[in-house]
């Protein structure tokens, strides 16, 4: 894989035997406008490709399936689930973030009230995610759109991670909202310069107990798939930024794989 030095969202793959030119492509899952430097360099390259990925087909979303996954199972509450201050604090944020009683959360994961505690925090200038905007593109243009995942796959993470690892996460949260704010902004700024090692650690020391599940499992399921793709098709492939780089990253699997991997810099 390219030095550390060279910072890039955009990454050129090409088969062990040469074959069609692939892109990976590095994205957040946000609307907010600070996430959409690199769309127009994108764009250009997805035009060039038969295929096109994201990390699930966005038309398979079932919002039956999530919606069940994203409650609390039968009698449990997330105000019996934290601790009293948490749950004051918790009262707080509701009201001044999310302008609702905390009271109408308390039968959702706490992974899903993390979400939108972090959204909260975020602009939305877009009326789509990265990923939705360049799934759209994809689908406008005609190309055979694949997931490197399934939706399945991405609701059945939930589950996979303890209740208890989820609740931690949201009381982390609650007791430092502050602090997530600055990592936001310290995300953005490494996601604009292209800097995906910097993103890669970050995400790793962010997750926590989550890694296994969130990030080493999926990356290599990610480069399999790609790497099945991107030896007989031109695949422009847009997954999270975090799943690029590391030793066990997107982009080292596949040059483990034989793939000639280059970054295109912004």
């Amino acid at each position: 894989m390219a030095k550390r030095s060279k910072h890039a969202l955009l990454w050129r793959i090409i088969p062990p035997a040469g074959g069609p030119v692939s892109y990976v492509f590095g994205t957040m899952h946000v609307r907010d406008e600070r996430a959409f430097a690199w769309l127009e360099k994108a764009l250009i390259h997805l035009q060039s490709c038969d295929y096109f990925a994201t990390e699930y087909d966005f038309s398979e979303t079932d919002m039956t399936s999530y919606d069940s996954v994203m409650k609390l199972p039968e009698g449990q509450t997330l105000q019996t689930l934290l601790p009293r201050g948490a749950w004051n604090r918790l009262q707080f944020q509701a009201q001044q973030k999310l302008n609702m009683p905390a009271e109408l959360l308390n039968h959702h994961h706490p992974m899903m009230v993390s979400t939108m505690l972090t959204t909260s925090l975020l602009t939305e200038e877009r009326e789509q995610t990265l990923d939705e905007t360049l799934w759209q593109q994809a689908v406008s243009l005609g190309k055979n759109i694949i997931g490197v995942e399934s939706f399945a796959d991405q609701v059945g993470f939930v589950k996979q991670i303890p209740l208890k690892t989820h609740v931690k996460g949201l009381v982390s949260y609650l007791k430092n909202p502050e602090k997530e704010k600055r990592q936001l902004k310290k995300m953005f700024r490494l996601y604009v310069k292209g800097d995906i090692q910097s993103l890669y650690k970050s995400a790793k020391k962010n997750l926590k107990g989550k890694r296994n599940v969130l990030l080493n499992p999926r990356n290599q399921r990610m480069a399999l798939r790609i790497g099945a793709v991107a030896k007989e098709r031109s695949l422009f492939c847009a997954i999270g930024a975090a799943h690029l780089a590391g030793e066990k990253g997107v982009l080292r699997l596949l040059k483990k794989a034989g793939f000639k991997v280059k970054a295109l810099p912004l």
